[in-house]
């Protein structure tokens, strides 16, 4: 009985936190550090999400990105569409919860996070904001340097702020903030992503890149590969960043070409 109550409390807890993660975002969303020359604006309304994705996992990150998203669209979110807005708003909102999946490697999370929200602002650039690029620049650079423009930042302070505001409430925690040993999922999740991005996305006009990243997932899969069959438990996650999001963005890819 008593354990069950003991559950309840900390489920209570977890969503008492949820609430005010998406109340926190929502305020922090208001507040523009500077706007970019090229549209988007800089903010910290990512910090309570990843903060949430920390403290309590991936599924309470993804819910309390939805919750902000949702809550977007009744604070005068820019919507020309409602698959816009999906991919926008909850999605890409949604996305910053991949952090809570890498908790035991949070700089990784935190880069994941940010990629994931980022990815889905990429994809509702190329597939409705197309028109605003200039004559001559491919949808896809457009929307790659739009959003990077404010995401990458956005990414950096995240880096930045998140670990100060963990090793208030959480201090056991701040010995994982490590870059030492975070290096291994950071170019597990960075260097497939980028050699599946510049494939099917930017195919063929960057080669020595193409090259570059296609050598390092082979070379990151074959380590994975070998540390699998010692210890699958601690290589799984490696696997999984070297594969699923690679996937994601081949599949999302394809999808655009049908449309």
């Amino acid at each position: 009985m008593e354990r069950g109550k003991t559950l309840d409390n900390k489920r209570l807890i977890m969503l008492v936190e949820m609430a005010m993660g998406i109340a926190i975002a929502i305020v922090l969303s208001q507040f523009r550090l500077f706007r970019m020359p090229q549209g988007g604006s800089v903010t910290l309304m990512a910090i309570p999400l990843l903060v949430i994705a920390f403290r309590w996992g991936g599924k309470a990150g993804f819910l309390t990105g939805v919750g902000t998203g949702v809550i977007r669209l009744f604070l005068g979110a820019y919507v020309i569409h409602w698959a816009q807005f999906i991919l926008d708003y909850p999605l890409a909102f949604s996305a910053v919860g991949l952090a809570g999946f890498l908790g035991s490697k949070p700089l990784a999370g935190l880069v994941a996070g940010g990629a994931g929200r980022f990815f889905f602002h990429f994809l509702a650039g190329m597939v409705f904001f197309g028109a605003y690029a200039p004559e001559g620049t491919p949808v896809a650079i457009y929307a790659l340097t739009y959003n990077l423009t404010y995401m990458g930042p956005e990414i950096l302070l995240s880096i930045l702020t998140v670990p100060l505001v963990i090793q208030r409430i959480s201090p056991e925690q701040i010995a994982l903030y490590n870059w030492r040993s975070n290096a291994i999922e950071l170019l597990s999740f960075l260097v497939p992503l980028t050699a599946m991005g510049v494939i099917v996305g930017l195919r063929d006009s960057i080669p020595a890149i193409n090259y570059a990243a296609m050598a390092g997932w082979a070379l990151l899969a074959i380590y994975h590969g070998l540390h699998a069959l010692r210890d699958w438990e601690a290589a799984k996650t490696g696997l999984l960043l070297i594969s699923v999001p690679p996937a994601i963005v081949f599949i999302a890819f394809r999808v655009l070409e049908l449309l």
